[in-house]
């Protein structure tokens, strides 16, 4: 066993989100394995929203929005300067962002600037959004750090090393659902490429599936399942492929998901449209100019033209008395409802007004709990993610290795917030700044009993008295808080 920080090497591994449920010796056996001889997370979270470049922040920054600042997908950069949406899952679309800004993507350091500033290597594969891949490693180019989106391969840091990856592993294939050998590809990259040429002393790695095949197929459907099981075997062969690495004590090995899913009901709604029938002067996204933004999937924001506090009651009212309006939250509790402040989300770029839109527990298709009304382009009965349902905040979360217990299940509630911070205490690098996560200590060998945990759950109440009142539920472990769920009463 390897005992020495220094001599540490971190492995993550993101299984866009996959639901744990999912997670059985029939369908994963490699990642069932793999959580059953180390420590598995049954009470694991992911952030609000649960959308991916969301968790993405959090999971590089151990942060949630209020301090990191990515407070959605899509988000209005500069209200005052005329701003529009900056849609962060495209890259060109965000690298151009980013040239225009003024100010720092990030409100904290990141994973690979932390990394950096303390001699140490990091790298990432993303097989996910460009955009996504991008927000992994944003300091990529100043950091010296190796960084590829496979769906912008020309983009990858150093420049020009595309050219050398296809010498060695052949051409990118083309992208499908599911997405076999696009996923077996960035495996390729890491086991081929970044492990040979780079052994970064921390590596993430991010695998599109199940999340593509669950939007356009349907969580549970004869695809997802196929994705599943194809994205199994492939962390079966990085396990075997590192077999020497991790009997060493030299590899430690994080396997999470960034969220779960939630299937969609019937069409969308149209919100804009619904605004415009109700009086309200608005608009989509795609059209900024009339004075709103609205982006929501079946969770999102509503950034008003003129937000002020006479406009947000009218609309908070409004939206409190329709059918399919779930969770509300603004800065200041107008209407009654819940904060920004509870749900991690108080941050300058916040929406006016976040949004969930309304859920139950009804099964899909394919007999998977959890059904919504939305406002997305996946088709109906497929799978979205983004609100407060228990399906899409509870995620995936493993770890295992020589500095980890062995064959625990941990009931303690833990999150993407806490990756970042136990990544460096793996490195023995002390953290410098306010994170909102927490070191995992419990799962580490040398750590205390999982029982001696302490936690306290809390259950918050919406004032409002019109509509029905939202209940939030929240864990808190030390000073660290997890949302578990959010419903309507």
């Amino acid at each position: 066993m390897n005992n020495d920080p220094s001599k540490q090497r971190v492995l993550i591994v993101v299984f866009d989100a996959l639901r744990p449920e999912f997670v059985t010796p029939e369908l994963m056996p490699n990642l069932h394995a793999f959580a059953a001889n180390g420590v598995r997370y049954v009470n694991s979270r992911s952030t609000f929203p649960s959308e991916t470049r969301v968790n993405q922040s959090a999971v590089i920054t151990g942060c949630y929005p209020a301090r990191h600042g990515i407070v959605a997908n899509n988000f209005l950069m500069d209200r005052g300067g005329g701003g529009k949406v900056i849609r962060t899952g495209d890259d060109m679309a965000f690298e151009a962002a980013l040239g225009a800004m003024t100010e720092r993507l990030f409100d904290v350091p990141t994973l690979g600037e932390r990394l950096a500033a303390n001699g140490k290597s990091y790298a990432t594969v993303s097989a996910g959004t460009s955009g996504g891949g991008r927000l992994i490693n944003h300091s990529a180019e100043t950091s010296g750090s190796f960084r590829l989106a496979l769906r912008r391969p020309e983009a990858a840091v150093p420049a020009g090393v595309m050219t050398k990856i296809q010498e060695r592993l052949g051409p990118l294939p083309e992208h499908a659902l599911p997405a076999l050998d696009w996923n077996s590809y960035a495996v390729d990259c890491y086991l081929g490429y970044v492990e040979p040429e780079i052994a970064p002393d921390v590596m993430l790695l991010w695998l599109c599936d199940p999340d593509e095949t669950f939007h356009f197929r349907g969580i549970g459907s004869k695809e997802s399942l196929q994705a599943m099981r194809h994205v199994d075997s492939e962390f079966g062969r990085i396990l075997s492929g590192q077999e020497e690495q991790i009997a060493n004590g030299k590899l430690q090995i994080i396997a999470l998901s960034d969220h779960g899913q939630i299937s969609v009901r019937d069409k969308p709604l149209d919100l804009a449209a619904r605004f415009s029938d109700a009086g309200f002067v608005t608009a989509a996204e795609t059209a900024p100019a009339a004075g709103w933004d609205i982006v929501v999937g079946n969770a999102g924001g509503i950034w008003l033209g003129d937000p002020s506090p006479g406009l947000i009651q009218d609309v908070v009212e409004w939206l409190q008395a329709q059918t399919w309006c779930g969770a509300l939250f603004t800065r200041d509790g107008v209407g009654g409802t819940l904060t920004h402040r509870h749900v991690g989300i108080a941050h300058r770029r916040a929406p006016d007004i976040a949004i969930v839109l309304r859920y139950d527990h009804e099964n899909n298709d394919w007999g998977c709990k959890g059904v919504s009304a939305h406002d997305s382009i996946y088709p109906k009965g497929c799978g979205c993610h983004g609100g407060l349902s228990p399906y899409e905040m509870h995620n995936f979360l493993a770890v295992s290795g020589s500095e980890f217990k062995q064959a625990r299940q941990i009931a303690a509630a833990a999150g993407n917030v806490d990756i970042m911070p136990t990544v460096l205490a793996l490195l023995g690098i002390g953290i410098t700044g306010d994170i909102d996560g927490r070191i995992l200590d419990e799962a580490l060998r040398d750590g205390p009993g999982p029982d001696l945990v302490r936690q306290s759950e809390e259950t918050f109440a919406s004032t409002n008295d019109r509509g029905p009142v939202t209940r939030l539920s929240v864990t808190t472990v030390g000073s660290t808080p997890y949302i578990n769920q959010a419903w309507l009463e």
